[in-house]
Parts: structure tokens; C-alpha cells; sequence
């Protein structure tokens, strides 16, 4: 999810320009074409159809991050999305970023990246192999003045074998962006394939840093175990997190 977060504002700081624009009424209805992107709009409910539709359907920027295998099991990748608090502190924890993540209820959050990057996310659906958020956020700096915009983050990932032969889970992004100022958005549009390079290395950025969280779970178990409740919301939180690892500790990590 951090890396969802980190995705979208990287995005909104491509560039600064800043006269806002009415952002347009649009049915509820999602109309994108492109095959290797399918929503599960028929198990939303309508609110959030509409919250989806009004960013991919006039969007400025989408990425599809290559599948990446994530080395730990499924249960606690599971747990590390629906406590995304836990998991930013662990990341700044392990000074693997400086992301950080505040719950507002089961299906909000509230993040920033302290380079001038804040954001809303509202997680809109999920089973048990998709999530899909909205985020909704700004990015500010001492160069460039305040970008704002929308965002949906797809995440799909399902169980699978390693060629070590331990499990571990796969995972595919898919990010929207929908920038607030219309001539800014143009702007980006234009200059797709000149930056088309610069936003996939910015997008993937949040994606490795989870992907070194998620390893360093599985090469040192025991030491994360022995840190939980550094990180850990409560020692509820805790414990439940240390017994999710403890397959990879009876594996040797």
C-alpha cells in the first residue's frame, strides 16, 4: 500500500504549474480502453464505481508495473496491507524509507513521504486476491508550488512458488492520476513519451522499497520478531504479527 501512496504522489511532482480547474461531472459509468486493466465493477458498489470512473476515465497518467514475487506468504502480506501503519513504521524502522502512514478507520488512511507529499486513501474494494484504492492528494516543495489530483491504485496478487520452492505471493500494480489543473494535465499528456521514463522509475520506487521490506521479513524472521513491538501499533498487533512470521523462522528464514 505504501508503495500504492508513493506511486501517486511521485506522479503529481513531475511538474508546477498551478491554475486550478472545475473538476468535470462524469457518469458513473467506467469507459477505458485497455485490456490489460479489468476492474471488478460489477462487485463495487456504485459510490465507488463513480469514485473510479471520474479519475480513469479522464486520467493523465497510468502505469502497469511489471508482476514482482514477493518472498513472503500470503497471510502475512495480507496483514501487512490491511495494517498499513505497522508497515510504514517497520519501513522507517528498518530505514528502508521515510514514508508515514496514519489509520483513520478500517478502510482510511492518511500518508505523507516527508518531501512534500501527502495523501488521502480510501481503500474502495477488496477480495481476496484485489484491492482497489482512491487516493486523493498533493505534493509541495521549495522549487515548485502545490500539485494536487486524484489517483486509483489497483493491486492484484495471488499465491505462487518460488523456484527455491517456498511460497510466496505475486503481485501487480496498476496506477491512475488525475491531476487538478487542466493545462498542467495537457501538459503531462503531451509529453507522455518524453516522460514516460522518469515516471516509471518514480512509480516504482515505493514498489522496491515494499519488495525490500518484504525480503528482509523473509531473510530475518527472528530479528523482526524480536523488533515487533517497536513498530507495532499495540502488543496485540504484535503478537499476531510475530505469529505470521513464524513459518519463515521454523523454514531458517
Amino acid at each position: 500500500m505504501k508503495s500504492c501512496l508513493s506511486s501517486f504522489l511521485a506522479c503529481l511532482s513531475l511538474i508546477a504549474i498551478t491554475a486550478a480547474w472545475p473538476s468535470a461531472v462524469l457518469a458513473c459509468t467506467v469507459t477505458l480502453d485497455l485490456p490489460d486493466v479489468v476492474f471488478p465493477l460489477e462487485k463495487m458498489n456504485n459510490g465507488a464505481v463513480c469514485t473510479v470512473a471520474e479519475v480513469v476515465n479522464d486520467y493523465t497518467t497510468y502505469q502497469l508495473i511489471p508482476s514482482v514475487q514477493v518472498p513472503i506468504q500470503k497471510p502475512l502480506y495480507d496483514f501487512l496491507l490491511d495494517h498499513p501503519a505497522l508497515t510504514s513504521n517497520a519501513v522507517r524502522y528498518y530505514r528502508f524509507g521515510g514514508y508515514v502512514v496514519k489509520e483513520v478507520s478500517a478502510t482510511v488512511f492518511t500518508g505523507e513521504d516527508r518531501e512534500g507529499g501527502e495523501a488521502t486513501v480510501t481503500l474502495l474494494y477488496q477480495d481476496t486476491t484485489r484491492r482497489v484504492y482512491h487516493l486523493r492528494g498533493s505534493q509541495g516543495g521549495y522549487i515548485i508550488p502545490l500539485i494536487a489530483g486524484s489517483g486509483i491504485v489497483m493491486l492484484n496478487y495471488h499465491t505462487t512458488m518460488g523456484t527455491d520452492g517456498r511460497e510466496g505471493v505475486e503481485t501487480r500494480v496498476t496506477v491512475f492520476s488525475r491531476l487538478d489543473n487542466r493545462f498542467l494535465a495537457n501538459l503531462v499528456r503531451l509529453l507522455r513519451p518524453i516522460l514516460q521514463r522518469l515516471i516509471n522509475n518514480k512509480l516504482t520506487k515505493g514498489v522496491k522499497t515494499v519488495n525490500r521490506l518484504t525480503e528482509f521479513l523473509a531473510q530475518e524472521p527472528e530479528e523482526v520478531r524480536r523488533d515487533a513491538d517497536q513498530f507495532a501499533i499495540d502488543a496485540g498487533q504484535a503478537q499476531t504479527f510475530r505469529a505470521l512470521l513464524l513459518p519463515s523462522v521454523k523454514k531458517g528464514g
